[in-house]
């Protein structure tokens, strides 16, 4: 064990001898590789293995150059003197490394403090590189996909409780929003849904809305927002996104989204008067739906019928297309009131399908972006096959994903690192 009085000089004298005597033995090793991959893994693993052996020095070093200040004061107006040494080891993106501090006790009051571990910034065993690299991981792929990666590109070996504890932690917090650097200075599309994910024992469902600037017909920048809440606690992260987007200086803000009332009432709460359009996609469905009553499952007359009512509703006809359906309706064999549901379903969202003037307009007519933020955001990690979560577990991962497609995820690295955070 490196003696405690050793002066830092001493420490590094010594990991430059090791480094001389690595690195020439890896030359050696290099010139007989039977191939240039062997070359490679074998300048890699030598790279950790040093790695490791300087960081260990180095901190050492460092350490000892930190408690050097000791006694120091304590709280109840004695001082704190050194009681003895005291390893301590922890995992890095290196390996497992062993550092050596000072453990201080007030002989008065019994208090004791290692001032080194203020320095060290070690918590829970793991270095927050270390942390980090877990947290990105789970937040991208199942457990022990990352876990897998991990091993495989750092050689770093974690349990799966491991894993979880520490995106658990990393992912527990929701931050507060900081404005984009690049706000939305023209018009805004908002795009929202829901989709189900299993959670403490129920299927739930996670609302998730998109924010894009819209340009020229084309979608700029998106981000997420999402959580299981009801309609009217999404109001507020809802919020927050638009502000951190710069909703409120928009130009003009637009709104695309299925039938769902709960979405539209959401809608007007958190925005000011925005351009509502019914998803074009979902409202054909409606149309295939009510053709199939008429005409069958699957025959030409159906695609004929339903190619029809699109071209009117694209054209703007949607209140001729509802007297349509509803004369049908008094003629036609429908038990189910498919054609009057659908009438109905057209009346009720006759603004919201002027097609013509939202085209002409420059708007898009189809919620694609976030039907897709569902499968990306919310299905690729938590509806895989056999996939149960608990509510705090799936948060934390949820709050780790939208920083991650989000592009914040140094704004929780920061939050971590400050002094003000506890785990």
């Amino acid at each position: 064990m490196i003696a405690q009085n050793a002066a830092g000089s001493h420490i590094f004298e010594g990991v430059r001898q090791l480094v001389l005597r690595e690195a020439r033995q890896l030359c050696s090793a290099l010139a007989a590789a039977p191939s240039g991959e062997a070359a490679e893994q074998m300048a890699l693993d030598w790279s950790r293995k040093l790695g490791r052996q300087v960081l260990q020095a180095g901190l050492q070093a460092r350490v000892e150059q930190v408690q050097r200040q000791a006694p120091r004061d304590c709280g109840c107006t004695r001082r704190q003197r050194i009681h003895s040494y005291r390893p301590r080891m922890v995992a890095t993106l290196l390996g497992e490394v062993k550092v050596v501090r000072q453990y201080l006790r007030c002989a008065g009051c019994g208090a004791w403090s290692f001032p080194a571990d203020e320095w060290l910034g070690w918590q829970h065993g793991f270095s927050h590189l270390l942390e980090e690299a877990v947290a990105w991981q789970a937040a991208a792929m199942p457990y022990r996909e990352a876990l897998k990666g991990l091993h495989k590109l750092c050689g770093v070996e974690l349990s799966l409780a491991a894993a979880q504890q520490i995106a658990g932690r990393w992912g527990a917090a929701e931050l507060k929003l900081q404005p984009y650097a690049q706000r939305v200075k023209g018009r805004m599309v908002v795009e929202i849904d829901g989709t189900m994910a299993h959670v403490d024992g129920a299927w739930h469902e996670i609302k998730l809305a998109t924010y894009m600037q819209w340009r020229r017909g084309k979608p700029g920048q998106t981000t997420y927002v999402a959580d299981w809440l009801s309609a009217e606690q999404f109001a507020e992260p809802l919020w927050r996104e638009a502000v951190a987007r710069g909703a409120p200086t928009a130009t003009a803000i637009a709104v695309v989204a299925d039938g769902a009332s709960w979405i539209w009432d959401l809608a007007n709460t958190v925005l000011s008067r925005p351009v509502e359009i019914l998803d074009w996609y979902h409202a054909c469905e409606h149309l295939w739906q009510a053709g199939r009553v008429v005409h069958g499952e699957g025959t030409p007359e159906t695609a004929a019928l339903v190619g029809q009512w699109k071209g009117e509703l694209r054209g703007g006809h949607s209140e001729g297309l509802e007297e349509e359906l509803r004369e049908m309706a008094a003629t036609v064999r429908d038990p189910d009131q498919v054609l009057r549901k659908t009438a109905n379903y057209l009346a009720n969202h006759q603004a919201r399908m002027r097609y013509s003037l939202f085209r002409a307009a420059g708007w898009p007519i189809g919620s694609g972006v976030v039907e897709g933020g569902c499968g990306h955001v919310v299905g690729l990690r938590f509806k895989r096959k056999s996939t149960r979560w608990k509510a705090p577990g799936l948060r934390a991962i949820l709050h780790l994903r939208l920083d991650l497609l989000n592009d914040r995820w140094e704004n929780r690295c920061d939050h971590l690192r400050s002094p003000n955070h506890t785990n």
